[in-house]
């Protein structure tokens, strides 16, 4: 134990009000002390050697250099060298609160669906968890933000300080800060049930707390509560790198700021840090390497995982040079060695160490508005530091003691001195060899009886049977040494108890043999212990040049990010998809992601230097495949099916720019897609119209100014046919139908209470109605900005749509699936509808029955528009095929099949005038087919989106043999991790699932054959 030195002791005279009567005799004042001989690290910029720490009643009075007078009335604690770190700060912890307890037993003004807790409190849940306690102190924390993670708000954290004997006194700041999530959490409603359901709902219940702030007469704990929490920081929670930009895109609509909790995976999204602009905390538990004896299995595991655990160590590093600002977080660790063990190999990576100290504790401190009191040793601060027994940034180190507002907690007794080395042992009278080795804090020993000249010359072969293991216990001055030696024929127990003499290395004392007699013993040490690695650092920087991050962090992910340049296609057979039909041997020019130019014949024409010229002789140039009903490039859900109208939610909220599927696609000739929300309810999400931008970020796919669109859907899948037991309204086509006209008349009446709050001489007490983004949605159909895509089958229910959107004064934009066009393309074409529908699909559900392959033709002959679509990830990179099924059975031509892929889809999009046929002007979203576009035999040699080579067959070849070759490095570097002892966890394969329309959940992460 570090021992205390005396001075003269004289009560103090400060006194202060008394929280509860005392009962007994006053306790001593245990948090007013001097700490000396100590090396301080007051702040990241700022180290004391020999320094003195004196505190009053837990607050630091003076930081100095050692100083031969100390105040009189205050014990003082010699250090004898160590290591002194202010306390960390952890922001991102669930200790000591129940998770049993759940939401749904509440009574009272609450908001109505139960994932927005911001109410809760955490301190009024917190146990103290002893065990859990001491692991963040021997990891350096002093106070830990608690928080209850469940929900999309989760309510307020609590800091709180740890070490205080008197569990009353750990609370240091309530309500410090509020938490919010994607995740639904355990509430038991349906709804949400999806990614693009909890931001709906999150962003509905923020238009909420704005109103009832303004407007609100009732009491609702949940909105005041949320109204509240603009003015603390906020923190939020990602389950995926990506979720960042969802995140950041909440911080622009509602003007506020959150700290966002990452995944550890911040590095694999490159430079898009330069723009985020966001703080950051940072889990360091580092993912354990793969059980990879299996060979068979090994080669199942994700090129994407292998490089994550390769990669985790970089990411404080890269975030550290790419100046993101961000704290760091031990979320996740069950251990202190774990912990620091994590610390150790980022820094060995490019962290640096004032880096490091820095996000522990000025970092959380300044954001939690507490850093005038805690985050660095400094005058007028708690005495809130951690003692170790050498500098835990660069050794293994060991926790000695932690201060808490001046309160200490001796977790190891410091050594008074380092007493390993080799002595002569003298038992009465008998000599023997003794070697002291192990750490300085625990001592190792071996003993051996001395019999010659030889052994006490040679000291002892430590392979020698007769050499023994002895126990060494160090307290204070006092040493205890226990041992069995074989003694001739008899093994004999010594247990030896003696002082240490530092100064001269000399042990002695008394003990007793396995006979119980009472003997004297002694030690001289002739020996100093050879240290060759105790100071050995616990890291050493690692220099070894990896490949970087691919963008995306997938098997087919670029090295740099995908950029525009000119690109020249000469001498191809260009299809316009235009009036102007087939050009032969003709050249495109494209610039800056648009067609630039089209020259006809072999003339001449300015080359730029920097150009990509393409030999397309022999190949044929079309306009990019637009797939104008496709569920890829989504994540966590495609179906909101908790409630029958969901127009509030939006697919663009849940855009996945790291599907495998997008690579496919574009390997199918696909540059654009329309995603859509599934058919669980009458009136679904809205769409999101992207371009399939591969390498790209999620925001980067969306198409600017695009038009707006929702998705509806009727039959089978809306009144729940196949769904088992649900009491869901609506349950037959009828109830489908007033749905419809419920909502449009909501949707009315909501516009005009919204146009009479704010109309010139409105009356003064009208309260506007509160911002609902379904009606606002819902407004947006009838008034005709927003289409509507719906999912059809029957006859009698498309007429019945039509006949309701004529009653609202609309128009429907597209019927998709529609397998019964041909029976009423009529009404459609007086309507105006549009038609996107499969080339041969039938009998697959009972209300498909009568579909037919002529389908298509037969609307086609009738003047509507019609795209061939395809609702699957597999049959959307061979739409091209798809349509060439036109041809055969409806005898479509060769013009019109290639139409219903390209530009019927971008009429039907509204985007004709940007992408549909390869002009002047238009997106430079082309393909370079191997030859005619509708054979089987086709293949895409380039596919450019806004002017971006994202597909080369010949690069794609290349990129397959580089990561072969890159699989095969981490694996046999994770193999070399097995095999020197370090934990590894079993590879669980995962399949991957697609979205349909019907798809209800949320579809398995994990792609098995991206690689």
């Amino acid at each position: 134990m570090i021992r205390y030195i005396f001075a003269l002791l004289f009560p103090l005279s400060v006194f202060s009000q008394a929280e509860k009567p005392q009962n007994g005799v006053k306790a001593p004042n245990q948090n007013s002390f001097v700490l000396t001989n100590v090396t301080i690290f007051v702040s990241p910029e700022k180290t004391i050697e020999n320094g003195t720490i004196t505190v009053r009643d837990g607050k630091i009075v003076a930081v100095d250099k050692i100083s031969l007078i100390t105040p009189k009335d205050l014990v003082v604690i010699d250090g004898h060298g160590a290591i002194v770190i202010p306390s960390f700060i952890e922001v991102n912890s669930t200790m000591g609160i129940p998770s049993e307890q759940r939401a749904e037993n509440k009574t009272g003004p609450y908001y109505w669906n139960h994932s927005i807790r911001s109410e809760f409190d955490a301190i009024d849940w917190y146990k103290a968890d002893e065990k859990l306690i001491a692991e963040y102190h021997k990891m350096g924390f002093g106070s830990v933000l608690i928080h209850r993670n469940d929900g999309l708000a989760q309510g307020y954290g609590s800091l709180m300080q740890l070490g205080t004997s008197n569990t009353d006194n750990q609370p240091y700041l309530s309500k410090a800060a509020s938490f919010y999530s994607f995740r639904k959490g355990t509430s038991p409603l349906e709804y949400p049930s999806s990614l693009v359901g909890s931001i709906a709902l999150l962003r509905q219940s923020f238009y909420d707390a704005q109103w009832h702030s303004e407007y609100g007469k009732d009491a609702n704990y949940s909105l005041d509560a949320l109204t509240l929490q603009l003015k603390k920081p906020a923190f939020f929670s990602l389950d995926d790198k990506s979720d960042v930009f969802r995140v950041k895109s909440f911080m622009h609509e509602f003007k506020r700021d959150f700290t966002v909790i990452g995944t550890g995976q911040e590095q694999f999204l490159g430079n898009a840090w330069d723009t985020l602009k966001v703080q950051l905390v940072i889990p360091i538990n580092f993912p354990e390497a793969f059980d990879l004896k299996d060979p068979y299995l090994a080669h199942e595991i994700p090129y994407s995982e292998l490089k994550i655990w390769e990669m985790a160590p970089r990411n404080p590093g890269f975030l550290f040079k790419h100046k993101v600002p961000f704290i760091t977080s031990a979320a996740g660790h069950a251990t202190a060695a774990d912990f620091w063990k994590h610390i150790h190999q980022a820094l060995a990576t490019g962290w640096a160490v004032n880096d490091v100290l820095r996000s522990l504790t000025i970092a959380p401190a300044t954001l939690l508005g507490v850093q005038k009191e805690l985050g660095t040793i400094e005058i007028d601060k708690w005495a809130n530091f951690t003692v170790y027994d050498q500098n835990p940034f660069l050794f293994k180190a060991a926790v000695l003691e932690v201060f808490s507002k001046g309160e200490r907690k001796v977790y190891q007794n410091a050594p008074i001195s380092d007493i390993r080395g080799t002595y002569s042992l003298n038992i009465d009278g008998a000599k023997y060899w003794l070697e002291i080795n192990g750490t300085v804090n625990q001592p190792e020993g071996k003993v051996k009886l001395v019999r010659t000249i030889q052994d006490s010359l040679t000291l002892a072969n430590k392979s020698d049977t007769l050499t023994s293991i002895a126990k060494i216990t160090l307290v204070n001055n006092d040493i205890s040494i226990h041992f069995i030696q074989q003694v001739d024929s008899e093994k004999q127990t010594f247990s030896l108890k003696g002082d240490i003499n530092p100064r001269v290395y000399i042990f002695e004392g008394e003990g007793t043999n396995n006979k119980g007699k009472w003997i004297k013993w002694s030690a001289l040490r002739n020996k100093k212990y050879e240290a060759k690695d105790e100071n050995k650092q616990a890291w050493t920087a690692d220099t070894l040049t990896i490949p970087g991050a691919r963008f995306p962090n997938s098997a087919y992910g670029f090295t740099t990010p995908p950029k525009q340049s000119v690109i020249i296609f000469e001498q191809a057979t260009i299809w316009t998809n235009t009036d102007e039909g087939i050009i032969q041997e003709g050249t495109v020019v494209v610039e800056n992601g648009k067609i630039k130019a089209i020259h006809k014949g072999s003339g001449t024409y300015m080359k730029p230097n920097d150009a990509v010229v393409i030999n397309a002789r022999g190949k044929i140039l079309t306009t990019g495949i637009i797939d104008e009903h496709s569920h890829i490039a989504l994540t966590r859900g495609v179906n909101e099916g908790g409630q029958a109208v969901a127009c509030e939610v939006r697919m663009e909220d849940a855009i996945n720019a790291e599907d495998i599927d997008v690579y496919r696609q574009l390997a199918g000739g696909v540059t654009a897609a329309q995603l859509l929300h599934g058919s669980a309810n009458p009136i679904g999400g809205q769409s999101a119209l992207i371009k399939l931008k591969w390498g790209h970020y999620p925001n980067e796919y969306k198409i600017k100014n695009a038009p707006k669109f929702v998705k509806f859907a009727l039959g089978e899948n809306v009144k729940q046919s196949n769904w088992g037991v649900s009491n869901r309204f609506p349950q037959t086509r009828m109830g489908v139908e007033q749905v419809y006209i419920d909502a449009f008349s909501r949707a009315l009446a909501y516009h005009q209470a919204k146009n009479g709050s704010t109309a010139k001489h409105k009356d003064k007490n009208a309260v506007p109605p509160a911002v609902d983004l379904e009606l606002e949605a819902l407004y947006e159909i009838v008034s005709g900005e927003r289409k509507i895509t719906c999912h059809s089958y029957v006859q009698s229910e498309i007429n019945m749509l039509m006949h309701v959107a004529d009653s609202f004064g609309f128009k429907v934009n597209t019927f998709t699936h529609i397998l019964e066009g041909y029976k009423l393309a009529d009404k459609m074409k007086e309507h105006g509808v549009g038609a996107s529908t499969f080339s041969d699909w039938w009998a697959y559900k009972f209300e498909v029955m009568d579909a037919i392959p002529q389908n298509a033709s037969l609307m086609t002959d009738m003047g509507l528009i019609v795209a061939i679509n395809s609702d699957d990830a597999e049959m959307g990179r061979r739409l091209n095929q798809e349509a060439a099924k036109t041809i055969k059975y409806g005898g479509a031509t060769e013009d019109q099949a290639w139409k219903m892929v390209t530009l019927n889809p971008a009429k039907l999009l509204h985007l004709d005038d940007r992408m549909g046929t390869v002009q002047v002007g238009k997106d430079a979203d082309l393909v370079l087919w191997t030859n005619n576009p509708l054979s089987v035999t086709a293949k895409p040699l380039y596919t450019l989106v806004d002017g971006e080579i994202l597909f080369d067959s010949q690069k794609d070849f290349q990129i397959q043999q580089e990561i072969a070759a890159e699989r095969a490095r981490i694996i046999a570097k994770m193999t070399e991790e097995g095999k020197k002892g370090e934990p590894t966890k079993p590879f669980n394969r995962k399949r991957r699932g697609h979205f349909h329309c019907n798809t209800l959940g949320e579809e398995e992460s994990f792609e098995a054959n991206e690689h």
